[in-house]
């Protein structure tokens, strides 16, 4: 039978113990009684496997827990953090739908045009679904299962909706003052020349408004046959003479529809990749407005009018500063022009070559086509239109390295081959002990025998282990199947030892102790465990400082094996070391006790230490006081966590490094002049746009409140990608402040004359009167009505506001004002905010396309209310440490100190500050639509009012029926738009900063993304923490450890009988009960029942202790 204690080691490490330290129990041979169980806590040499002995059991538990060493450093190192990729399938659904076709008309505003002119010049990028070679139909996919994807992508099946120009060469014929373009559809058109030398570039479609310049009817083809085709002229002149013929082709375009699978980007729906399905249908005109986009692209406006905010209403954007930049300097008469020329930048000579005509205004064909169509999709969901999609993404996860999973499934297999082979092995030979031999108690009780110790003095005088043996094994015999039996006499009980100071027994002296106690083992362990944790402190701080460590290889299998495998193998051998170091104090503890102490039966021979995992003895050991020994216990759970800690210490990671570099300055931090570029009066604006409602970058270089002088973004590296780069640059800015002004007087802002002035003194402290005058226009008699003014201020002869209403704009302005006067009043922006009944001349109504010659006089304002406010810009400079991507766009930046006090010493040549804030303020205060315009709603006709409109995402400001805004509500919004549109000019001018030195560089870091070796900070400080104490407890250990007092280790059974030799406790023992609780022991020298003296454990007081 398998007795009760057995069968509650349930663990593995418990069977393993079980077979190892009962096996010479087991055995009913002598060879089961010299056999060594305790070195190496448990582990057997392979001799156990030898003829003789046969311990097969014993070999398989001992393989067993040698190889489970390996288990956690391969499960660690078994798996790794990779990006992988993920495809999942979900169900995609249609969002959006073009409008219905009687509503696309009024909806196709022109703000597409301004989209298109920000992804032609500004970079900005393109809207969900939308590429340049046409535009989606939206659609959304359910992918909730898939939260953690990055780089996420959608494909699905939709409908791509495009077009496509059929173009044909004109027929060209050189007139006396121009030329004659034909085509097949009799159209026979004259263009002239012009007077101007270079390249012009003509698109003239068959629509006609007061802001185009041409149409197909105007210059003679009326016909109907060519209401969807456009004329495309390219011609080079000098002095209005044609270099060569020009370059004329007729284009009609097609829209189609087509069946794609498309990919987007999540969550921008940026488009990444369009296949065809099935071929192109044409779109017909009962589902696109084609007449309405057409006129739109052509004339610059709607063909139906209707009021709007001006970013919806602008007709000809101006792109003239933007195709300087190509060499093109004639305006462009229509926005197709620049489009075309902007997407394809070719030198301006190719484009006589009719094919590269036609494929550029196809490219911009495509684009504005694209964006209208986009404009047009209103959010509709089609649930009965659902169909598969598919989900790719990447995704941080945990792979298996197989090299690992295969080493790791072969110990596992071997461990299980050998655990069938340790379960056979014991139930070949069940143990029939009825008692568990854990404690000295046992052992005595289970070898009470007849007068074998009496025979045995001789042998035990010369200290003969193999003649003790034979002499023991002569009182064994075998009973039964693998039972030890003991043939006991019962000697006279009168017969007791007596305590002695006879002669010592010979070879007491010649004490032992294990080498793994030695003070040399003891000091090496101390100095590796420091060395582990000096080790790992200073790698962790050179991780800090270099923001981690290179991966050691690009092969997986070798950063597991230098990051996980080698590091937890090192913490497994402090683990198997700490085991035996334990198993080694549990076998010497209760003999400790006895040659210390007058120790009692339960800190000494009932102590049971013996059993394995010898780390759970910590409670009892408490329960004895023996504190080193629970510690080291503790040691030993710990351990196992130690090896998971190490095993988490080590992580690789994509991270940012900063890098050292080396940057050329692009420019100076020297303006040379002010000279402002032709066309640049409504770029900002353009720019100022897309960034405040549209979302949409700023320049390079730029943010909201400062312009910074750039650098050569040149930097590469070897270690991985750059993403940005870093380096002190100078900025420079605009502090404004605007301050409120009383001037609410009817005079002043009456009938079409709006007169404001102040007095400022010049830098030199010369007295000047600064105005401007403006004239707002009004359109219906409005019992309620708005304005607001933004004006840039003049020097002006008189202050009497009487002489400018009755007199001409030009008539104002003093002619005879210094430069210095020019400057102080040019740098002054002056904003009013009015409201008041108007009483005009005839009612009209402004829309977007109506002509402002038609707009009436305002006869008279009553209830005039008004809020004026003069603000007043410094500029101001400092060094900052900026940081920008590879495009240059500002990431971050901080100021290395504080401004500038003198800005003059960085302006030389005919440049000053003044002259740079007065070149500012006139690009603020010039450009389309500038005018000021009486409404009565809460649409805006000036970029200024726009910008306040969507910063404050408030229409109070303009609301003619809400009362005039308070200076402090609405001042931070001009103060904070003069600001940004001032750093926007900064960066369109940089042509005034004069070049960097050819030699000059500037040192700087670069940030580059790549994987590196990081420490976990959790995982270190319990690694640091838990080696911290073994460190302690080594100390204790080794300290504390037990003297050299026994004549040899008891490691077998025959030692340890030999421990009682010539005791009286072998016959006091019984077989029930235990000690008396008043007895004491004691281990040295005491007088035996055999009459002779004797080195061993006998009870108090008949032994004397050892000497120290």
């Amino acid at each position: 039978m398998v007795p009760a204690f057995q069968t509650r080691r349930s663990q593995v490490s418990g069977l393993l113990v079980a077979q190892i330290s009962l096996r010479p129990y087991v055995l009913g041979t002598a060879g089961g009684l010299g056999q060594k169980v305790c070195t190496l806590y448990g582990i057997l040499t392979p001799a156990a496997i030898d003829e003789y002995n046969r311990h097969w059991a014993v070999a398989f538990a001992g393989t067993v827990t040698l190889i489970l060493g390996g288990v956690p450093p391969l499960a660690g190192a078994i798996v790794a953090h990779q990006i992988v990729n993920i495809r999942q399938e979900g169900n995609a659904t249609t969002s959006a739908s073009l409008l219905p076709l009687k509503n696309q008309s009024s909806a196709l505003n022109t703000d597409f045009l301004m989209s298109a002119y920000g992804v032609t010049w500004l970079d900005q990028a393109l809207p969900g679904f939308v590429a340049k070679q046409g535009a989606l139909e939206p659609f959304t996919l359910d992918d909730t299962p898939t939260p953690l994807m990055i780089n996420k992508t959608w494909t699905a099946r939709t409908t791509l909706y495009g077009t496509t120009l059929n173009c044909e060469t004109a027929e060209v014929k050189n007139e006396t003052s121009g030329f004659t373009c034909s085509n097949n559809k009799n159209c026979s058109g004259g263009v002239g020349f012009g007077l101007a030398s270079g390249f012009r570039g003509l698109y003239i479609g068959y629509h006609m408004s007061q802001f185009s310049d041409y149409s197909l009817p105007g210059i003679g083809c009326p016909s109907a046959a060519n209401l969807h085709i456009f004329l495309a002229i390219w011609v080079q002149s000098v002095s209005g003479n044609p270099v060569a013929t020009p370059t004329a082709i007729f284009c009609e375009p097609g829209y189609w529809t087509q069946a794609v699978n498309a990919t987007v980007e999540v969550p921008t729906m940026t488009v990444t990749d369009i296949i065809p399905l099935e071929p192109q249908v044409s779109l017909t005109d009962s589902q696109f407005n084609r007449t309405a986009f057409e006129y739109d692209i052509g004339t610059g406006t709607q063909p139906v009018s209707q009021r709007a905010d001006i970013s919806e209403t602008t007709n000809i954007i101006n792109q003239r500063a933007d195709l300087a930049t190509l060499g093109f300097n004639e305006e462009a008469t229509t926005n197709m022009i620049g489009f075309a020329l902007g997407l394809t930048q070719l030198d301006l000579a190719e484009y006589a070559n009719t094919q590269t005509l036609a494929s550029s205004f196809e490219k911009a064909h495509k684009l504005v086509h694209a964006l209208a169509i986009q404009h047009l999709m209103t959010n509709t969901i089609r649930p009965n239109d659902a169909r598969m999609g598919t989900v790719y993404g990447k995704m941080s996860a945990i792979v298996v390295v197989r090299p690992f999973a295969i080493a790791l499934e072969a110990v596992l297999g071997l461990i299980a081959l050998l655990t069938v082979g340790l379960w056979i092995q014991s139930h070949r030979r069940p143990s029939q002990l009825l008692s568990d031999p854990a404690s000295l108690t046992d052992l005595v009780r289970m070898m009470r025998t007849d007068g074998v110790f009496d025979s045995q003095s001789a042998a035990q005088e010369e200290h003969e282990p193999d003649v003790m043996t034979s002499l023991i094994r002569g009182k064994l015999h075998r009973t039964g199947v693998n039972v030890v039996k003991f043939d006991v006499c019962e000697k006279d009980p009168s017969r007791r030892g007596q305590a002695t100071a006879a002669k010592k027994p010979p070879g007491h002296n010649r004490c032992v102790r294990p080498t793994e106690m030695k003070l040399a083992v003891g000091f090496s362990f101390l100095v590796l465990l420091g060395i582990s944790v000096a080790v790992i402190v200073v790698v962790k701080r050179r991780m800090d400082k270099q923001q981690g460590l290179p991966l050691p290889s690009n092969r997986t299998i070798v950063n597991q094996l230098v990051l996980k495998a080698v590091p937890g193998l090192l913490a497994m051998s402090f683990e198997h070391f700490w085991l035996l170091l334990n198993r080694l104090l549990c076998l010497l503890k209760p003999y400790q006790a006895l040659a210390k102490t007058d120790a009692t039966s339960a800190q000494s021979l009932d102590v049971k230490y013996t059993g394995l995992p010898s780390q759970f003895t910590m409670w009892r050991a408490v329960q004895n006081r023996h504190y080193i020994l629970a510690a080291v216990c503790a040691i030993g759970f710990s351990a196992k966590i130690l090896v998971m800690s190490v095993n988490g210490l080590l992580i690789t990671s994509p991270r940012g490094i900063e890098m050292a570099a080396i940057f050329t300055p692009q420019s100076s931090s020297i303006f040379r002049h002010t000279r402002l570029q032709p066309g640049l009066d409504s770029r900002y604006q353009y720019i100022a746009k897309t960034n405040i409602s549209d979302g949409v970058s700023l320049p390079p270089w730029t943010t909201p409140d400062r312009f910074f002088v750039p650098f050569i973004l040149n930097a590469t590296s070897t270690v991985g990608v750059v993403q940005n780069n870093k380096a002190t640059t100078r900025g420079f800015g605009l502090q404004v402040t605007c301050q409120p002004s009383i001037s609410n007087d009817t005079a002043l802002v009456t009938g079409q004359n709006n007169f404001f002035f102040t007095r400022e003194r010049t830098p030199s402290g010369h007295p000047v009167t600064c105005g401007a005058f403006s004239q707002p226009y009004g359109g219906q008699n409005r019992s309620s009505a708005a304005l607001e003014v933004f004006l840039r201020l003049k020097p002006v002869t008189f202050d009497e506001p009487a002489y400018y209403i009755s007199t001409l704009p030009d008539r104002s302005v003093d002619t005879n004002a210094t430069e210095e006067e020019h400057l102080t009043c040019n740098s002054l922006l002056v904003a009013g905010f009015l409201r008041g009944n108007l009483t005009v001349s005839f009612d009209d109504a402004k829309t977007e396309n109506s002509d402002i010659s038609r707009n009436p006089d305002i006869l008279s304002i009553n209830s005039l209310s008004s809020l004026w406010l003069t603000c007043r810009p410094k500029l101001v400079t400092a060094l900052y440490d900026v940081t920008v991507d590879l495009s240059g766009h500002v990431q971050s930046f901080k100021a290395t100190g504080t401004n500038d006090e003198d800005v003059s010493r960085f302006f030389a040549d005919e440049a000053t500050p003044a002259s740079l804030i007065s070149a500012t303020s006139y690009l603020l205060s010039t450009g389309k639509d500038t005018d000021p315009y009486w409404h009565n709603d809460t649409f805006v006709d000036t970029w200024f009012a726009y910008f306040i409109k969507h910063l404050s995402n408030s229409t109070a400001f303009i609301d003619p029926t809400a009362p005039v805004p308070r200076f402090e509500t609405v001042a931070p919004y001009v103060e904070e738009i003069y600001t940004r549109l001032s750093a926007i000019v900064l960066s369109l001018n940089q042509a005034w900063l004069s070049p960097a030195n050819a030699d000059s560089t500037m040192l700087g870091h670069m940030l580059v993304s790549c994987e590196r070796v990081s420490m976990s900070p959790l995982m270190f400080i319990i690694t640091v923490s838990l080696l911290g104490l073994n460190v302690i407890v080594a100390i204790a250990y080794w300290a504390g450890r037990p003297p050299r007092m026994l004549p040899e280790m008891p490691y077998t059974i025959a030692s340890v009988m030999r421990m009682f030799q010539g005791s009286s406790l072998v016959q006091d023992v019984d077989d029930e009960g235990g000690w008396s609780k008043d007895w004491r022991f004691g281990y040295g020298h005491f007088m035996g029942t055999d009459g002779k003296p004797h080195v061993g454990i006998e009870r108090e007081p008949f032994v004397t202790r050892l000497a120290a």
